[in-house]
């Protein structure tokens, strides 16, 4: 039988893996916080743009 499976207590460095652990998800959420984030300023940034050019149509139509 494998030694491993005979140690009662946990491996020394199981703190280190639950540390890495943790620190990849929170790595993850805040990119994935960002991203968000940029996708939302780029949207808002696409519609104030697509708001400008519908006036522009309208006071060329106007002017026209």
């Amino acid at each position: 039988m494998p030694l491993i499976l005979l140690q009662t207590q946990p491996p020394a460095n199981m703190g280190f893996l639950f540390a890495a652990f943790a620190i990849t998800w929170v790595v993850f959420f805040v990119y994935a916080f960002l991203v968000s984030r940029r996708r939302q300023e780029l949207e808002r940034e696409v519609r104030d743009l697509q708001q400008g050019m519908e006036r522009d149509e309208a006071d060329r139509e106007s002017s026209g």
